[in-house]
């Protein structure tokens, strides 16, 4: 897992999460509907940037967020951890 990916996800996650207009019990019933195994306790404390979670489990999150906007009809997403790592190009 690389932190400054990690750091960059988290930032832009939580200057978006407001405008989905969901708690976090909400955020993570998404979450944990898409295979998320990380509790609430878990997800709210990594929104807090105060737990790390493993990259699937960070885009996961992401998922959930980027499918909210989406179901609002909103042009916002949430990058995924391959859209952050510059070694990732396509062929």
């Amino acid at each position: 897992m690389d932190i400054g990916d990690d750091d960059l996800q988290l930032k832009q996650l939580r200057q978006v999460q407001p405008l989905a207009g969901l708690t976090v019990g909400e955020l993570w019933l998404k979450y944990f509907a898409i295979g998320g195994s990380a509790g609430q306790f878990e997800i709210e404390a990594y929104l807090y940037a105060a737990h790390a979670l493993p990259t699937l489990e960070r885009d996961l999150v992401a998922h959930s967020i980027n499918e909210r906007f989406i179901d609002l009809g909103m042009d916002l997403r949430v990058p995924y951890s391959a859209d952050l790592d510059p070694g990732k190009e396509e062929s």
